[in-house]
């Protein structure tokens, strides 16, 4: 067990974090319905994936070695951090999204 929650805690970097509440934010105020969560979810996590190496390109890395750190990203780290990425999208986009319909326009 303890196996498991290393490799969590190695598996999110402070850009990690900082990408899921965006990336989060960004798709709860885009969203008018419940209905659209899964959606949203699938969306920010496929932007997810995709953001590192763009930002990796514009900031001087060769585009060989930032496809080749976006794919190390997924790999190294196993199934069970990419699912939990995924998990912590659907969380943080319903959290974000009930307070919107709660404290929003009426």
């Amino acid at each position: 067990m303890g196996e498991i929650y290393e490799r969590l805690a190695t598996g999110f970097q402070p850009f990690d974090w900082w990408l899921i509440i965006i990336i989060s934010l960004v798709a709860a105020l885009i969203m008018r319905r419940w209905t659209q969560l899964a959606g949203a979810a699938a969306i920010a996590f496929a932007v997810d994936a995709v953001v590192p190496f763009f930002y990796r390109v514009a900031t001087g890395v060769p585009a060989d070695l930032a496809y080749a750190i976006a794919l190390v990203r997924v790999d190294e780290r196993g199934g069970l951090v990419v699912l939990l990425r995924l998990a912590l999208y659907l969380a943080v986009i319903a959290v974000l999204f009930a307070i919107k319909v709660r404290y929003g326009r009426r």
